[in-house]
């Protein structure tokens, strides 16, 4: 189970995962454009998904976001796909971060 960066091919896999979460399935397409202030990331096992996160950074204000959704609660707050997020937005230059 490890944090990977989604690419435009997986968008519609991604689509289909997260159905049922209208927010997040509005964003994916923005998210996956290849902006340098946005990103997805997904969670495996075994060839399926288990999570995604979507990161956004505001450079100007040095901030940084992270939207995950799981289908499995425990997973919400993954310890490596915290660390994977906050290294990425750090990469990019967000001094505070907020996770939602």
């Amino acid at each position: 189970m490890k944090p990977i960066f989604a690419e435009k091919e997986d968008l519609n896999r991604l689509l289909e995962w997260c159905s049922d979460a209208p927010e997040y399935h509005k964003k994916l397409s923005q998210y996956l454009e290849g902006h340098d202030d946005a990103t997805v990331v997904i969670v495996e096992e075994e060839h399926e998904i288990i999570a995604i996160a979507l990161l956004k950074v505001q450079e100007t204000e040095k901030k940084g976001y992270i939207w995950i959704y799981s289908k499995n609660r425990n997973l919400q707050s993954h310890p490596d796909l915290i660390q994977f997020s906050l290294n990425w937005l750090r990469k990019k230059g967000a001094k505070e971060y907020t996770v939602i």
